[in-house]
């Protein structure tokens, strides 16, 4: 008896050809969807670095004009960096826009991408094509996610250089709480987050308006969390300076004050203020040594004379990349959560509720 012979078993290529069509397809129905809201991201991405790049230039000509140097506050270069002048509300209101980026991403590009489904009722026509849910899902975010860390990446280059010359020309730090969030990589992954963190709001709440006020109010709640929380991520460093005398250099090179020496005077409890051998004395032990009056100058001489000391905690800006590190950490364990949560949503959804 001959051997049974069998037909070879059919391959998958059409399969995979047209697992491949179908993902190609996809990415061409988010750019439909999505086309106009990535061009007005991508335009206001446009305009923000076109702006913060002229800016950096006319900074570098004010440092280079100020000896490369800081700007004396009576030069004329440091009357344009001071006060309410153009150049400083210009730089303010640029700064902020950079710092509220990542809520406008999540809100136009992170909540639509379920809640325009779930309204217009397209999930089942959606996810009966050629692409399975999780493979839908993956995709959108993939192409959107490398959308928005490519713009904010630009974004994110031009801000740094900006606010690094603005340290070199007047007043301020990069260990303040709007520069800091605007240098480094920072802006990347905070936009990273508010994009997952939209699109799993926009998954659980189905809707739009109500999604966009859960990110608003996420937003500005974690906001305002990490700003009074960042300055102690670490423990800072701790000194004793003398009142009215030099620092030392301590708090040169981007340094963050995060407790100054406030001195009290007139009260039983401690003054702040230090004596060369240590001891803190008391507001009325100060009040004896050092009588308040009008003129604050002659305080301050009366201080510095008795060589008073004041404690001072801070942190140097050598430790800038650090806290860049663990606030961005921060941000992204909390895009890997949102991440979750989408895939565990978009796994549990009725495709008859689509």
């Amino acid at each position: 008896m001959s051997p049974v012979t069998r037909a070879p078993a059919p391959t998958n290529r059409q399969d995979d050809l047209g697992s491949a069509e179908g993902v190609r397809g996809l990415l061409w129905l988010t750019w439909r969807q999505h086309r106009w809201t990535l061009i007005g991201m991508l335009v206001l991405a446009a305009v923000l670095v076109g702006w913060m790049t002229y800016l950096s230039m006319e900074l570098t000509d004010l440092w280079h004009q100020c000896g490369n140097a800081y700007c004396p506050e009576n030069s004329p270069q440091g009357e344009r960096l001071a006060g309410s002048s153009r150049l400083v509300l210009t730089l303010g209101a640029l700064s902020r826009l950079v710092q509220y980026l990542p809520l406008l991403i999540g809100v136009f590009i992170g909540i639509p991408v379920l809640t325009r489904e779930h309204e217009q009722r397209t999930l089942l026509l959606a996810w009966s094509q050629d692409v399975s849910p999780q493979r839908w899902l993956w995709t959108k975010l993939g192409m959107l996610g490398l959308f928005v860390a490519a713009v904010t990446a630009a974004v994110a280059g031009v801000s740094d250089h900006l606010e690094r010359m603005r340290t070199l020309v007047a007043p301020g730090t990069l260990f303040d709480y709007v520069p800091f969030l605007n240098t480094g990589m920072l802006p990347v992954a905070i936009s990273i987050c508010w994009f997952a963190v939209g699109v799993a709001l926009g998954a659980a709440i189905k809707r739009t308006l109500p999604a966009v006020f859960g990110v608003i109010a996420g937003f500005i709640g974690l906001t305002y969390l990490v700003q009074w929380r960042y300055p102690t991520l670490m423990k800072p460093l701790s000194a004793q300076l003398r009142v009215g005398g030099p620092d030392g250099g301590l708090l040169r090179d981007n340094a963050l004050v995060v407790k100054g020496g406030m001195i009290d005077y007139g009260s039983d409890g401690p003054s702040g203020a230090f004596d060369a051998s240590g001891r803190q004395l008391s507001g009325v032990e100060l009040q004896r040594l050092c009588p308040p009056d009008n003129d604050g100058g002659k305080i301050l001489s009366c201080e510095f004379d008795n060589h008073l000391l004041h404690h001072l905690q801070y942190q140097p800006g050598s430790r800038i990349p650090d806290f860049h590190l663990i606030v961005a950490t921060g941000y992204l364990g909390l895009t890997a959560v949102a991440l979750a949560a989408v895939w565990w949503i978009v796994r549990r959804t009725n495709l008859s509720a689509g």
